[in-house]
Protein backbone atom coordinates (compact mmCIF):
# COMPACT_ATOMS: atom_id res chain seq x y z
CA UNK A 1 0.00 0.00 0.00
CA UNK A 2 2.96 2.78 0.90
CA UNK A 3 4.74 1.52 -2.34
CA UNK A 4 1.88 2.03 -4.52
CA UNK A 5 1.64 5.40 -2.83
CA UNK A 6 4.74 6.05 -3.34
CA UNK A 7 4.39 5.54 -6.86
CA UNK A 8 1.71 7.46 -7.75
CA UNK A 9 4.04 10.55 -6.13
CA UNK A 10 6.54 10.17 -8.80
CA UNK A 11 4.65 10.21 -11.75
CA UNK A 12 3.18 12.98 -10.31
CA UNK A 13 6.48 14.54 -9.94
CA UNK A 14 7.88 13.89 -13.36
CA UNK A 15 4.78 15.38 -14.78
CA UNK A 16 5.54 18.48 -13.36
CA UNK A 17 9.13 19.13 -14.41
CA UNK A 18 8.51 17.37 -17.66
CA UNK A 19 8.13 20.73 -19.72
CA UNK A 20 10.91 22.88 -17.87
CA UNK A 21 13.47 19.65 -19.39
CA UNK A 22 12.41 19.97 -22.40
CA UNK A 23 12.93 23.60 -22.41
CA UNK A 24 16.13 23.07 -21.63
CA UNK A 25 17.30 19.80 -24.30
CA UNK A 26 16.08 22.46 -27.30
CA UNK A 27 17.88 25.24 -25.64
CA UNK A 28 20.86 23.39 -25.74
CA UNK A 29 20.77 21.96 -28.98
CA UNK A 30 20.00 25.17 -30.78
CA UNK A 31 23.05 26.73 -28.60
CA UNK A 32 25.48 23.72 -30.54
CA UNK A 33 24.18 24.04 -34.12
CA UNK A 34 25.05 28.12 -33.92
CA UNK A 35 28.33 27.56 -32.49
CA UNK A 36 29.04 25.34 -35.56
CA UNK A 37 27.29 27.26 -38.56
CA UNK A 38 27.60 31.21 -38.12
CA UNK A 39 25.85 32.75 -40.89
CA UNK A 40 27.56 34.77 -43.45
CA UNK A 41 28.88 38.45 -42.59
CA UNK A 42 29.85 41.80 -44.94
CA UNK A 43 28.52 42.31 -48.42
CA UNK A 44 28.19 38.80 -49.34
CA UNK A 45 25.37 38.09 -46.74
CA UNK A 46 22.29 37.01 -48.18
CA UNK A 47 19.39 39.28 -47.99
CA UNK A 48 17.12 38.94 -44.82
CA UNK A 49 19.67 37.39 -42.85
CA UNK A 50 21.03 39.14 -39.63
CA UNK A 51 25.05 39.12 -39.68
CA UNK A 52 26.42 37.18 -37.48
CA UNK A 53 29.95 38.62 -35.12
CA UNK A 54 32.47 39.76 -36.74
CA UNK A 55 36.17 38.74 -36.53
CA UNK A 56 38.48 40.03 -33.90
CA UNK A 57 40.68 42.56 -35.59
CA UNK A 58 43.87 41.23 -36.91
CA UNK A 59 42.46 37.65 -37.13
CA UNK A 60 43.11 36.49 -40.61
CA UNK A 61 40.08 36.19 -42.79
CA UNK A 62 38.51 33.50 -44.20
CA UNK A 63 40.42 30.97 -46.98
CA UNK A 64 39.22 32.22 -50.21
CA UNK A 65 39.17 29.53 -52.83
CA UNK A 66 41.30 30.37 -56.27
CA UNK A 67 40.63 26.98 -58.71
CA UNK A 68 43.31 25.21 -60.20
CA UNK A 69 46.71 26.63 -59.57
CA UNK A 70 47.76 27.20 -63.32
CA UNK A 71 51.69 25.89 -63.81
CA UNK A 72 54.26 28.51 -65.91
CA UNK A 73 55.27 27.80 -69.24
CA UNK A 74 58.37 28.05 -69.92
CA UNK A 75 57.74 30.01 -73.03
CA UNK A 76 56.00 32.76 -71.29
CA UNK A 77 59.03 33.67 -69.37
CA UNK A 78 61.47 36.34 -70.63
CA UNK A 79 64.94 35.47 -71.60
CA UNK A 80 67.04 37.01 -74.23
CA UNK A 81 67.17 33.36 -76.05
CA UNK A 82 63.10 32.85 -76.32
CA UNK A 83 62.77 36.74 -77.37
CA UNK A 84 62.21 37.51 -81.35
CA UNK A 85 64.61 39.45 -83.34
CA UNK A 86 68.05 37.55 -82.46
CA UNK A 87 69.23 40.26 -80.11
CA UNK A 88 68.84 43.51 -82.17
CA UNK A 89 68.07 46.34 -81.15
CA UNK A 90 65.03 48.49 -81.86
CA UNK A 91 67.23 51.41 -83.27
CA UNK A 92 68.81 48.36 -86.07
CA UNK A 93 65.12 47.19 -86.86
CA UNK A 94 64.15 50.62 -87.08
CA UNK A 95 66.83 51.06 -89.75
CA UNK A 96 66.36 48.04 -91.36
CA UNK A 97 63.19 49.32 -92.13
CA UNK A 98 63.46 52.47 -93.36
CA UNK A 99 66.39 50.85 -95.74
CA UNK A 100 64.19 48.27 -97.00
CA UNK A 101 61.36 50.48 -97.58
CA UNK A 102 63.15 54.18 -98.74
CA UNK A 103 66.53 53.12 -99.78
CA UNK A 104 68.50 51.88 -102.68
CA UNK A 105 70.62 49.01 -103.44
CA UNK A 106 72.67 49.90 -107.27
CA UNK A 107 72.62 52.63 -109.34
CA UNK A 108 73.82 54.03 -112.40
CA UNK A 109 74.40 57.67 -113.23
CA UNK A 110 75.15 59.87 -116.06
CA UNK A 111 76.57 63.56 -116.27
CA UNK A 112 78.09 66.43 -117.87
CA UNK A 113 80.00 69.00 -115.84
CA UNK A 114 82.55 72.13 -116.11
CA UNK A 115 86.10 71.73 -114.97
CA UNK A 116 88.61 74.71 -114.35
CA UNK A 117 92.26 74.33 -112.84
CA UNK A 118 93.21 76.28 -109.58
CA UNK A 119 96.57 78.05 -108.85
CA UNK A 120 98.61 78.30 -111.45
CA UNK A 121 98.05 75.70 -114.23
CA UNK A 122 94.43 77.53 -113.80
CA UNK A 123 95.89 80.69 -114.84
CA UNK A 124 97.30 78.93 -117.75
CA UNK A 125 94.92 76.88 -118.72
CA UNK A 126 91.09 77.58 -120.42
CA UNK A 127 88.13 75.52 -118.19
CA UNK A 128 87.16 72.74 -119.79
CA UNK A 129 83.76 72.18 -120.91
CA UNK A 130 82.14 70.14 -121.20
CA UNK A 131 83.21 67.11 -118.77
CA UNK A 132 81.59 63.73 -118.93
CA UNK A 133 81.34 61.27 -116.32
CA UNK A 134 79.74 57.78 -116.19
CA UNK A 135 79.50 56.18 -112.42
CA UNK A 136 78.61 52.88 -110.98
CA UNK A 137 77.20 52.81 -107.25
CA UNK A 138 76.28 51.06 -103.96
CA UNK A 139 74.70 51.25 -100.89
CA UNK A 140 75.83 49.42 -98.00
CA UNK A 141 72.54 50.98 -95.56
CA UNK A 142 70.31 54.54 -96.18
CA UNK A 143 73.38 56.59 -95.37
CA UNK A 144 76.47 55.07 -96.73
CA UNK A 145 77.48 54.25 -100.35
CA UNK A 146 80.63 53.71 -102.40
CA UNK A 147 80.96 55.37 -106.15
CA UNK A 148 82.88 54.17 -108.53
CA UNK A 149 83.16 56.87 -111.29
CA UNK A 150 85.31 57.57 -114.45
CA UNK A 151 85.58 61.26 -116.44
CA UNK A 152 86.91 62.67 -119.66
CA UNK A 153 88.10 66.24 -119.82
CA UNK A 154 89.78 68.53 -122.23
CA UNK A 155 91.65 71.80 -121.50
CA UNK A 156 93.11 74.16 -124.09
CA UNK A 157 95.56 77.03 -123.70
CA UNK A 158 98.50 79.09 -125.65
CA UNK A 159 101.78 80.05 -124.83
CA UNK A 160 104.18 81.96 -126.77
CA UNK A 161 102.16 81.74 -130.22
CA UNK A 162 101.94 78.29 -129.78
CA UNK A 163 98.59 76.31 -128.85
CA UNK A 164 98.14 72.74 -126.37
CA UNK A 165 95.11 70.66 -125.61
CA UNK A 166 95.29 68.49 -122.51
CA UNK A 167 92.97 65.54 -122.15
CA UNK A 168 92.64 64.18 -118.75
CA UNK A 169 91.25 61.03 -117.86
CA UNK A 170 90.14 59.85 -114.56
CA UNK A 171 89.21 57.03 -112.51
CA UNK A 172 88.18 57.34 -108.54
CA UNK A 173 86.36 55.32 -105.60
CA UNK A 174 84.15 57.33 -103.75
CA UNK A 175 82.51 56.95 -100.18
CA UNK A 176 79.64 58.88 -100.12
CA UNK A 177 77.73 59.86 -96.65
CA UNK A 178 74.18 61.20 -96.68
CA UNK A 179 72.53 63.03 -94.23
CA UNK A 180 69.78 61.83 -92.46
CA UNK A 181 66.88 64.55 -92.85
CA UNK A 182 64.12 62.34 -92.57
CA UNK A 183 63.12 65.27 -89.73
CA UNK A 184 64.62 68.01 -91.05
CA UNK A 185 62.83 70.69 -92.96
CA UNK A 186 60.97 69.84 -96.36
CA UNK A 187 63.58 71.77 -98.39
CA UNK A 188 66.26 69.54 -97.03
CA UNK A 189 64.47 66.49 -96.53
CA UNK A 190 64.23 66.63 -100.74
CA UNK A 191 67.26 67.94 -101.40
CA UNK A 192 68.86 64.66 -99.99
CA UNK A 193 72.42 66.61 -98.88
CA UNK A 194 75.78 64.34 -99.01
CA UNK A 195 79.06 64.14 -98.56
CA UNK A 196 82.48 62.41 -100.48
CA UNK A 197 85.80 61.30 -99.95
CA UNK A 198 87.70 59.58 -102.38
CA UNK A 199 90.86 58.70 -104.11
CA UNK A 200 92.16 57.24 -107.52
CA UNK A 201 94.65 58.36 -110.49
CA UNK A 202 94.15 61.06 -112.77
CA UNK A 203 96.26 60.58 -116.50
CA UNK A 204 97.10 63.60 -118.55
CA UNK A 205 97.67 63.48 -122.31
CA UNK A 206 99.57 67.04 -123.63
CA UNK A 207 100.15 67.96 -127.04
CA UNK A 208 101.65 70.60 -128.99
CA UNK A 209 99.10 71.09 -132.02
CA UNK A 210 101.81 72.25 -133.97
CA UNK A 211 103.67 69.20 -134.16
CA UNK A 212 101.07 67.10 -132.43
CA UNK A 213 103.78 64.98 -130.03
CA UNK A 214 101.47 63.94 -127.23
CA UNK A 215 103.32 64.19 -123.71
CA UNK A 216 101.81 62.09 -121.07
CA UNK A 217 102.01 61.26 -117.40
CA UNK A 218 99.52 59.65 -114.30
CA UNK A 219 99.09 61.17 -111.01
CA UNK A 220 97.34 59.63 -107.74
CA UNK A 221 94.76 61.88 -107.00
CA UNK A 222 92.30 62.80 -103.69
CA UNK A 223 89.60 64.20 -104.38
CA UNK A 224 86.47 65.85 -101.72
CA UNK A 225 82.88 67.57 -102.06
CA UNK A 226 79.68 67.53 -101.93
CA UNK A 227 75.77 67.49 -103.36
CA UNK A 228 72.10 67.41 -103.21
CA UNK A 229 70.34 64.27 -104.94
CA UNK A 230 66.47 65.58 -106.18
CA UNK A 231 64.20 62.92 -107.19
CA UNK A 232 62.82 62.74 -110.25
CA UNK A 233 60.99 59.68 -109.17
CA UNK A 234 61.72 57.84 -106.03
CA UNK A 235 64.06 54.82 -105.82
CA UNK A 236 64.09 54.80 -109.33
CA UNK A 237 65.64 58.41 -111.05
CA UNK A 238 67.43 61.09 -109.36
CA UNK A 239 69.44 64.19 -110.72
CA UNK A 240 72.36 65.11 -109.12
CA UNK A 241 74.14 68.29 -108.44
CA UNK A 242 77.86 67.90 -107.57
CA UNK A 243 80.80 69.56 -106.55
CA UNK A 244 83.98 68.49 -106.22
CA UNK A 245 87.69 69.24 -105.92
CA UNK A 246 90.59 66.67 -107.15
CA UNK A 247 94.39 66.80 -106.10
CA UNK A 248 96.99 65.45 -108.02
CA UNK A 249 101.38 65.52 -108.08
CA UNK A 250 102.36 65.40 -112.38
CA UNK A 251 105.59 65.86 -113.33
CA UNK A 252 105.15 69.22 -114.74
CA UNK A 253 103.97 70.74 -111.53
CA UNK A 254 106.94 72.36 -111.40
CA UNK A 255 107.58 72.91 -115.27
CA UNK A 256 108.67 76.61 -115.72
CA UNK A 257 109.26 76.55 -119.53
CA UNK A 258 106.05 78.43 -119.50
CA UNK A 259 106.11 82.15 -120.17
CA UNK A 260 103.00 83.34 -118.38
CA UNK A 261 103.24 81.16 -115.36
CA UNK A 262 106.67 80.08 -113.02
CA UNK A 263 105.07 76.86 -112.79
CA UNK A 264 102.09 74.63 -113.11
CA UNK A 265 100.89 73.99 -109.39
CA UNK A 266 97.14 73.78 -108.17
CA UNK A 267 93.96 71.14 -108.73
CA UNK A 268 91.13 70.90 -110.78
CA UNK A 269 87.53 72.35 -109.39
CA UNK A 270 84.76 70.65 -110.89
CA UNK A 271 80.50 71.33 -110.85
CA UNK A 272 78.48 68.22 -111.91
CA UNK A 273 74.90 67.33 -113.17
CA UNK A 274 74.35 64.09 -113.58
CA UNK A 275 71.35 61.85 -114.05
CA UNK A 276 71.29 58.51 -111.81
CA UNK A 277 69.03 55.71 -112.42
CA UNK A 278 68.60 52.96 -109.23
CA UNK A 279 67.39 50.12 -108.34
Amino acid sequence: MELASSTQGCIFIFKLIRPFLFGIVLTASFSGNAAFAQPPTGPDAPAGVAPGPAAPQGAPGPAVPTGKKEETNMFDQSSPYLEYGDFNSSEEEDADTAYFQYGRFFGVNIGLGYQAATGNRGMLYEPAFPRFDLGMEYWFDAQFAINLGLFFATHNFSDSGKSYSVKFTGFGVDLKYYFDVRNASAVLSFSNPFLLLGAGSISESQTQIQDNLPNTDTSFSVDFGGGLEFPISYKKTYFILEAKYNTQNFQDTNESSFSRVTDLSGGFFSLLGQFMFTW
